[in-house]
């Protein structure tokens, strides 16, 4: 049971974010039940480290939990008319960006994978605030730092796919790969 808590936090994030697809717009309720999305997605990871189960499934689950909860939020927004289409554009093309990274790990290792980069977890804090600046009318400010990070993020995993000599799927950063040197 211990080696599979990690993956029981995952799934049960990936069950909230599809939860939040009933809802239409920001309400508490909604605060509360992605509040505990974000909770999981801040402890899945160090738990299967601290129970030494990490694990490609666990990636994988972590990987759709956070798409899970990122189009929830994007449906309540854009539903609402919220998003301005230079931010979606951006975000999109980031995020194609992103999903190519993981074309470049399938064509060197292959193996299909999607770098958890620093800047991704950066961009995910974010993502995460973009209910809560709603709620405090700072969406313009967060969607620039999303689409930045966004960016970076992209960029980094892709220069990480180059320049990995074999596959690591725990290089997060740029300055890890003197490593692989």
């Amino acid at each position: 049971m211990k080696k599979q808590l990690a993956n029981i936090i995952s799934s049960s994030r990936i069950a909230a974010a599809i939860a939040l697809y009933f809802f239409s717009t920001v309400t508490a309720p909604f605060l509360v039940l992605y509040a505990f999305c974000g909770l999981t997605d801040a402890i899945d990871g160090p738990v299967a480290r601290k129970t030494n189960s990490t694990s490609e499934l666990g990636a994988t689950l972590d990987t759709i939990g956070d798409v899970a909860t990122y189009v929830a939020i994007a449906k309540i927004l854009i539903a609402a008319h919220l998003v301005p289409l230079w931010v979606l554009l951006w975000f999109i093309g980031s995020a194609v960006a992103i999903i190519a990274s993981g074309f470049v790990a399938h064509k060197r290792f292959g193996k299909f994978y999607i770098v958890h980069s620093l800047f991704g977890k950066i961009m995910g804090v974010f993502a995460f605030t973009l209910p809560f600046a709603f709620y405090f009318n700072l969406l313009v400010y967060c969607y620039c730092a999303l689409c930045t990070s966004a960016s970076i993020s992209a960029l980094e995993s892709n220069i990480i796919q180059l320049k990995l000599k074999e596959y690591d799927p725990h290089v997060m950063a740029l300055w890890q790969l003197k490593k692989h040197k």
